[in-house]
């Protein structure tokens, strides 16, 4: 399991790849790109904890 502090860097790291391809045009769509970004982490955790589960079934 990844701690809060990895967690926090990729969140970054996810922010200024995704500025320099396509940096905002304001403050309120900086904020929404880092709320889908967290987003995205969060599920990506959610999906390795999945994977790391043993006998976990849908």
């Amino acid at each position: 399991m990844r701690s809060e502090d990895d967690i926090r860097e990729r969140i970054a790291e996810l922010e200024d790849a995704y500025d320099r391809t396509d940096p905002p045009t304001s403050e309120m769509e900086d904020e929404a790109e880092v709320a889908i970004l967290r987003a995205i982490e969060e599920l990506e955790w959610v999906l390795e904890q999945h994977d790391a589960a043993d006998g976990f079934t849908t």
